[in-house]
């Protein structure tokens, strides 16, 4: 058997307890025929589990919380107290970040030992410097006091690789940050199952 055909009896078999269905169900068949892997599934809208004949409001409701749920516990089960280095700040937030449809910019503040302090998002949506300006990214550093700061945003696309925008945004982030007094540690972009480090790239 290969990793798919597991991987698809897997998630199935959650999906049935999910909604008390079958595993061989002719529901449960249908969602796997169209949302074939969890990356799939994970891009599922409510109205499209909704024209699955067998899958009411109800049932579409209870798929997207359960995964919901997966993306929260994964992404706290892999929450590092201490970063140590970028691939840990994948780790920390790839669960929750690498499946979602739109741009998410994230602030990670940390203490002057490089302990995790808090994570917020700050913006949604095409990154841009409109979107993305000094002042929104560095409120909750200051607000909470933290030492340093990692910027982290995804690209729906699943390419990490930076954009002309991404370097001068980070570039600018990094300036304001000197004049605050705040390190800017990083700028990590988050593709599927990879990512991107502008330090360790050697654009900060």
């Amino acid at each position: 058997m290969t990793d798919k055909y597991l991987a698809q009896v897997t998630l199935s078999k959650v999906l049935a307890q999910v909604i008390r269905e079958k595993p061989e169900s002719k529901v449960i068949s249908e969602v796997i025929s169209r949302f074939p892997t969890l990356h799939d599934l994970l891009d599922a809208t409510e109205e499209e589990l909704m024209s699955i004949s067998g899958i009411g409001t109800v049932k579409a409701q209870q798929i997207i919380s359960a995964l919901e749920l997966a993306r929260t516990v994964c992404t706290r089960m892999t929450r590092p107290s201490v970063v140590r280095s970028a691939v840990d700040v994948f780790h920390h937030l790839k669960v929750e970040m690498q499946y979602l449809p739109k741009e998410y910019f994230v602030v990670i503040g940390l203490d002057n030992k490089m302990r995790i302090l808090f994570s917020e998002v700050v913006a949604i949506g095409s990154l841009d410097a409109a979107i993305i300006h000094p002042r929104e990214a560095f409120r909750p550093v200051l607000k909470r006091n933290a030492d340093a700061v990692i910027f982290v945003h995804n690209h729906p696309s699943g390419d990490s690789s930076p954009s002309r925008e991404d370097i001068e945004i980070t570039r600018r982030l990094q300036q304001s940050g000197e004049i605050l007094g705040i390190r800017v540690v990083d700028h990590i972009i988050v593709g599927f199952e990879r990512y991107f480090s502008l330090a360790e790239q050697g654009y900060l």
